[in-house]
């Protein structure tokens, strides 16, 4: 989606992400039925009255960002659901924490984009069946870090120079070595379940150490390991 100069930047080129998976393991979802893309700075200042100045001065202390995002509630959308469970659940504290992921598809280098990251607190506003909207507040948590994104079918893997995400393939064989179909996949809190292939794909974070864990139900098969970018895939066997 790299844009060529001169091109109008429009509300779809400024992408929003939330993380509805853990910290450790995110899983990022794209908001998408929201009739807002307002990304509000929200400046602190200090006044200085010196005294070798007619006029005061102002210092620019720090930003806290802010965005304010009616969903329009389409049943079944990721996105609608997520902030419905914050709404019904009335979640508070460290259940009202997670990360948000903003990328700007105008601001490309190479096949990547800018992006911000950070932790946010996310305050339920308003429902409103009439509208059929319902209003989260998501106030910035913190440092704001900053790197770029590179996103592959729609998924976003980011990096900084703090943190590396990449994307990591679990494959799952049954007793006979063959493809296991419809197993449990689960690392970090994140539940996937293997396709026709025996493969369940995780975004993880390089350095962590994950345990991976299998079930079909009967059989399982675990193992535990430091996520390593070089490293992209790990098999287990049921037993």
């Amino acid at each position: 989606m790299a844009l060529t100069d001169g091109t109008l930047i429009k509300k779809y080129h400024v992408a929003l992400f939330i993380n509805t998976g853990t910290s450790d393991v995110p899983v990022w979802t794209r908001i998408q039925k929201s009739t807002d893309n307002t990304i509000t700075s929200n400046a602190s200042t200090t006044e200085f009255d010196f005294i070798v100045d007619e006029s005061p001065s102002t210092v620019l202390d720090y930003y806290k960002p802010s965005l304010s995002q009616p969903i329009t509630m389409y049943k079944g959308n990721d996105d609608y659901e997520y902030f419905f469970d914050m709404f019904f659940n009335l979640k508070t504290g460290d259940d009202a924490v997670t990360d948000i992921l903003i990328v700007f598809y105008a601001s490309n280098d190479g096949d990547s984009y800018k992006a911000w990251k950070a932790e946010c607190v996310m305050v339920s506003d308003n429902m409103n069946p009439v509208a059929s909207t319902i209003t989260t507040n998501i106030n910035f948590n913190g440092t704001v870090d900053t790197g770029l994104v590179e996103v592959t079918d729609g998924t976003p893997v980011y990096t900084s120079d703090s943190e590396t995400e990449f994307t990591f393939t679990v494959t799952v064989l049954d007793s006979e070595s063959a493809a296991a179909e419809g197993v449990t996949v689960m690392i970090g809190g994140v539940e996937e379940t293997t396709d026709s292939s025996g493969e369940a794909t995780f975004t993880l974070i390089d350095g962590n150490t994950y345990t991976v864990g299998a079930t079909d139900g009967t059989y399982e098969a675990s193992d535990v390991f430091t996520a390593d970018s070089g490293t992209t895939s790990v098999e287990l066997t049921l037993a």
